[in-house]
């Protein structure tokens, strides 16, 4: 990789555990860039994290981006290694990196040996500092992932569906961001070509007619609306509010969304 590699880190340990590992990281490449992305993710919940990655990833260079949302850690849950068109993705075998990995070009997905784990002192509840960072710095180095570890295909996959298109457009949320807007795994190309005209949505068991508009601030305060999001996703929004809250919904949650245009005015 470059002469100043670039790693990326997204967890779910918080900023006191986050610095051990960037300690872990620049005590072996000094002089790496490290960009965090996220530490709050949710604690264990791999598919938020792997959401956070995957929104993420296609705005950086080349890059390693590791991610530690690891509620199986320290037991015989497997290390990854995965190699794309746009750099390489570290952590557990449990799919967090996987929708990242697709959105980059997935090439090919190794799994990290026993015996290249890089410290002789690997604490069996922080694999995140003592096996991902040093992978990332060996991948930061130019190491090739052969060096350490093996090719697998059958690793634990991820991804967050894909909606129905009949008469309606039918998916379910798969993020809530700290606004309380709502993100689909909806692609906004179904949508886009109608912005401007009202919808009627199904948002778990309620019902609401909303505009569909390009941002936020073409509702009115405190309306529900139905954009694009900058992940290019369908969002349930609400002006300076909570769509989440008004809604009382949560991920998983069904969506349906009618044909764009078919609301009344």
């Amino acid at each position: 990789m470059a002469s100043d590699p670039l790693i990326t880190l997204t967890t779910d340990i918080g900023w006191r555990y986050a610095a051990q590992m960037k300690g872990r990281i620049l005590s072996l490449l000094p002089e790496a860039r490290l960009v965090d992305i996220a530490h709050d993710v949710s604690p264990q919940d791999v598919r938020e994290g792997a959401f956070v990655l995957y929104a993420a990833v296609s705005h950086f260079p080349r890059a390693v981006h590791v991610a530690v949302v690891d509620p199986g850690v320290g037991t015989r849950r497997r290390a990854l290694m995965v190699e794309t068109e746009g750099g390489f993705l570290v952590g557990p075998d449990n799919g967090v990196l996987l929708p990242a990995a697709r959105r980059l070009g997935l090439q090919e997905v190794y799994v990290i040996t026993g015996s290249s784990a890089p410290t002789s002192d690997v604490a069996p509840t922080f694999h995140g500092r003592d096996i991902f960072a040093p992978v990332a710095v060996h991948l930061a180095r130019g190491v090739t992932p052969l060096h350490l570890g093996e090719a697998c295909a059958d690793y634990v996959d991820l991804d967050f569906g894909q909606p129905a298109v009949d008469t309606a457009i039918e998916g379910h949320i798969i993020y809530v961001d700290h606004f309380g807007n709502l993100i689909t795994n909806i692609p906004g190309s179904l949508v886009e070509t109608a912005m401007g005209s009202q919808t009627t949505v199904q948002v778990g068991d309620t019902t609401v007619e909303v505009p569909l508009v390009r941002s936020y601030g073409y509702a009115r305060r405190g309306q529900l609306l139905l954009t694009v999001s900058s992940a290019d996703l369908v969002e349930i929004a609400c002006r300076e509010g909570s769509a989440q809250s008004q809604l009382s919904v949560d991920v998983g949650d069904r969506v349906v969304v009618e044909p764009p245009g078919t609301g009344t005015t």
